[in-house]
């Protein structure tokens, strides 16, 4: 009886961390959201444009939020947005493209511990 009583926290604890999870579903790069789906997806971009990067979430049981990290080389730019509990649930962020931020970009989706959940490449030439 004293170890069922001892574990029943930590039985909680782990419940409270697989419970509130939430899972990517995907993300689009584009040149624009519209109806809260991107427009002209699409892996590579010219200087100049706006980068879209939209976010399909799933299972959100708490409101919490993500980042959005937009890597290029050796420098990143955190974009905090926050998520609602919904059984899907979208959004996105963007970032300008001047000509000094051209090559391979990653676009990392983390959730509020800081966690990978998901990353998507795309060039700007």
């Amino acid at each position: 009886m004293k170890r069922a009583i001892l574990l029943a926290p930590l039985f909680v604890f782990v419940f409270y961390l697989v419970g509130f999870s939430l899972t990517v579903q995907s993300i689009q790069c584009g040149t624009g959201v519209k109806n809260r789906k991107i427009m002209s997806p699409k892996s590579e971009f010219k200087v100049g444009e706006k980068v879209y990067c939209l976010t399909v979430l799933t299972d959100i049981k708490k409101p919490t939020y993500i980042i959005h990290r937009w890597v290029l080389d050796d420098r990143h730019f955190d974009v905090k947005l926050k998520v609602k509990p919904y059984k899907r649930f979208r959004t996105w962020s963007y970032k300008t493209i001047y000509p000094s931020m051209m090559g391979v970009w990653k676009l990392e989706v983390l959730d509020s511990n800081g966690n990978l959940l998901r990353e998507k490449i795309f060039t700007v030439k």
